[in-house]
């Protein structure tokens, strides 16, 4: 009989004090306060681990933020930090940044998590968001560094002509990746990866990306790319084809 290969302990062995481990905690799970004790318990459960490392609210809006305040969260994470289930409390967030603000001032936050890349500045959070949450001691992770992945595929010709002009060369996802990484208020980038080639490739960029380390006229290639990204789209989507079709990549 073969092993069932989830009765394993993914994090025995000393493995779990190697790990920077996180979860998030479903908003739209939470009914009364009772839940929130109640998810966390079981993901713990699930893990087979006493602690989160890095609790999130997940997919915070202002109406979101807007429940779980009334329904204690911050207590909640007070508690579970003070027990030691958890040990970094935070949210990722999909509103508007007027509510960004608010969510980061109503409660002592260890970090965030919102969308950025060099064509969502002004998106949800954007950069007023990021620099907001940092100057208030937040860590920030980034998601979507390549707006689900479009900025990875092979850029249209015309904004493959900007890039050309770099005198150094770099993949479509490097530029995004660096772009990010330029910024000192980044602590964490989150990037797909589904090869093992991009591993390698995302863990050189991170380790070459440091803070300001590009230079103006690389900047100033990034503005282009990004204002010839937005003249040819007609639609602000991160999942259709309309790229695959201007590169003639189906």
């Amino acid at each position: 009989m073969k092993a069932n290969p989830l009765s394993a302990v993914p994090l025995a062995d000393g493995y779990r004090d190697k790990v920077q481990l996180a979860t998030k905690l479903p908003p739209w799970l939470v009914k009364e306060p009772v839940d929130m004790d109640t998810l966390l318990n079981a993901q713990l459960q699930r893990l087979q681990t006493d602690r989160i490392d890095y609790y999130l609210i997940h997919a915070l809006s202002g109406e979101s933020w807007n429940k779980m305040n009334n329904l204690g969260v911050g207590p909640f994470l007070d508690r579970a930090k003070s027990d030691g289930r958890i040990r970094r409390a935070g949210f990722s967030f999909h509103g508007v940044n007027q509510d960004f603000i608010r969510i980061v001032d109503s409660h002592s936050w260890d970090f965030c998590q919102i969308q950025y890349n060099y064509l969502d500045t002004e998106y949800q959070a954007g950069r007023a968001g990021l620099n907001y949450a940092f100057d208030k001691g937040l860590g920030v992770i980034i998601m979507e560094p390549l707006r689900g992945g479009m900025l990875a595929h092979k850029a249209p010709p015309a904004v493959r002509q900007i890039w050309d002009q770099a005198p150094t060369l770099r993949s479509e996802a490097a530029w995004s990746l660096r772009w990010i990484w330029n910024h000192p208020q980044v602590c964490v980038v989150l990037s797909g990866m589904s090869h093992e080639d991009q591993v390698a490739e995302n863990l050189q960029i991170a380790d070459e990306g440091h803070p300001d380390s590009l230079t103006d006229a690389e900047l100033q290639l990034i503005t282009e790319a990004g204002n010839q990204y937005r003249q040819l789209m007609k639609i602000g989507c991160t999942g259709c084809g309309l790229l695959h079709a201007l590169s003639g990549r189906r």
